[in-house]
Order: structure tokens, then sequence, then C-alpha cells
């Protein structure tokens, strides 16, 4: 029988990469990254494609070697593959299935690599089953499967031996919302809560916003900035949105909002009559912006503040390491 969860320690982190490095060929995937994940914490890494999530997530599973630096779960390193992957549950990018096993012969198998007695075995496929709408395709095989279905499948592969670690490689692609609104549920809303520590690599910054407790910024192989996301629209995102409707929206209309003060990113929609800026100060330019608007015999509908956000320090970020070796 599989021993019961292992008792988070009381300090010190559960996952933790010291000063890795790691190229395929001429490609360097990894420079020098470094992050730690404290127990019972959800820790996001946000980043464009060829970043290195992807590349992080493998080496913490084991399914690959860092060139330098090291790596750990819950203080065990790489030599010791056995313990660690008793305590961790990773979903990879393009999981791949056994396509001739049935999905009960697939989950059962994996119930007997990690020691669960038949009893144990049956109601956790069931309860997964059940929360992720698999209940039907039982019997079916998974080489039929469609792309959202598979990732389910690894979804319920992962969770089986309710491990206290989760590394996810992007574990929302393919799925309709209803079962991810279940699946963020289940893994956050539980009694365990505090018992998970969670990796999560995605490009979904909504996704990241809505469950991470803080946010590391990765590209070129490096983090960027880390923090909570307040704390990294604070320090990078600079003034609010605004959004204004018009009855008519002309194309003298960017150029008056440009003069009326410290404004940027002016944007205009003429499909929908929509004017949209940054500003710097909104309580000090909009008053200058509606006005030369109004004179210039535009009718306002509405107008809109909204604060900055994530995807605007994600922007500035990315953006402002592009041109660095």
């Amino acid at each position: 029988m599989l021993p019961p969860l292992p008792l988070l320690p009381g300090t010190g982190p559960m996952i933790r990469i010291e000063d890795v490095h790691k190229s395929f060929g001429t490609v360097k995937a990894l420079d020098g990254l470094s992050l730690e994940v404290p127990p019972g914490k959800v820790f996001g890494l946000i980043g464009p494609n060829g970043a290195g999530k992807t590349t992080t997530i493998r080496i913490l599973a084991g399914l690959l070697r860092p060139d330098e630096g090291r790596a750990f779960l819950n203080g065990l390193g790489q030599d010791r593959s056995i313990e660690t992957r008793r305590i961790l549950g990773a979903l990879i990018e393009q999981p791949g299935l056994y396509g001739k096993l049935t999905l009960q012969e697939y989950l059962t198998f994996f119930a007997r690599l990690y020691d669960l007695d038949r009893g144990q075995a049956r109601k956790r496929i069931q309860d997964l089953c059940e929360l992720l709408d698999l209940n039907v395709q039982t019997r079916e095989r998974l080489q039929g499967f469609s792309l959202g279905m598979k990732q389910k499948v690894a979804l319920a592969r992962i969770l089986l031996h309710d491990p206290p670690i989760l590394l996810l490689d992007e574990p929302t692609a393919g799925l309709d919302p209803l079962i991810t609104k279940k699946v963020r549920e289940h893994l956050l809303g539980g009694k365990d809560r505090k018992r998970k520590t969670i990796l999560i690599s995605t490009h979904n910054l909504d996704e990241a916003i809505r469950v991470c407790d803080e946010i590391a910024i990765i590209h070129k192989g490096r983090i960027l900035e880390k923090g909570s996301w307040e704390e990294l629209r604070e320090r990078h995102a600079s003034g609010c949105r605004v959004v204004m409707y018009l009855r008519e929206l002309r194309e003298d209309h960017a150029d008056l909002v440009k003069e009326s003060g410290a404004v940027s990113e002016i944007a205009l929609d003429p499909d929908r009559n929509r004017l949209a800026y940054t500003a710097a100060d909104v309580a000090e330019t909009n008053p200058l912006v509606i006005a030369r608007l109004a004179a210039a015999g535009a009718r306002i509908v509405s107008v809109e503040v909204e604060g900055a956000g994530l995807d605007q320090a994600y922007s500035r970020l990315i953006e402002g390491s592009e041109g660095t070796p």
C-alpha cells in the first residue's frame, strides 16, 4: 500500500533549482536558471514559446539531466528518482499514452506501479473519471481519444497516488472551460490545498493570475522577474488603460488624444467606434482628453478606466529583454 502523503517540512522549499544550464546543440534552453517554491504554494512560470518552461519541468521530473546546476524535490536530488516519483505528479506537454490499452486498463496499470491496492485503485479511478467526465470512456482504447480527452487521461494518471508535488506543463490545454474549472477547484479548493506544492507553466496570463501565489516571467532560459502578480504590475506596468466609446470615431481623434498629455499605446477600433489609450495619470489626463474631443465635436458615449494588468508588465519585460545576449 502506498504510504500517506509525507508531511511538508516546516521550512525550506519543496521545489528548488540551483543555477541550471541546459543546451540542445547550439540552442541554450536554460541559462543559469534558479527558483524556489515553498511548501503549499502555487508557482507559475510564464513566457513565450522557447523560453525554457517545458525544459524546466522535464528536468524537475527527472526526464532530462541539466548540463550544469542541480534540481531538488523536497530536498531529494535527481539521484533519488524512485523516492521523488512517489511524491511527484508530472504532466508533460503532449503526454504519450499507451494507445492499445483501454482507459480502465491504463489507469489500473499505473495504480499498480504506485502500489495502490485494488480497493484504493478502484476508488481513485472512479473519483478521477467522474471529476474529469471520463466515465463513459473507461472501456474504450486510448488510441481513439481526442487531444482534449488524452489531456484528461494524463491528468487522471498523475493524480492517482495523490502526490504532494505537482508539475503541470500547460495543464488546461485542450480542456473545455467546465472541466478546467472543476480541475482548478479540485486542486486548489480542497482540504489538502496547503499540502500541495504546484509548479505550473502556462501561456495563459489570466489563468496564472487566477491560481498562482507567485509568478516568474521566463525568457531565453532566464528568470526576468518574479513575485505576486500585484507586485509585478506595480513594478512594471505604468498607468491605466482608458477605453472610450464614441458615436462616431474619426482618425484625427488619435491626434487630439496625443496632444492631451502623458498618454501612450493609442488604439482606434473603427468597427466599434472605440478609442483606447494608456494614461500615466488618469485624473489629470482624462479631463483634458474629454475636453479636446468635445471641442472637436466628438460625442462620447462612455469612458471606462481599467487597471494596469499583468499582460502589460509581461510585454514590457519580454520586449526589454530582446536586446540582451
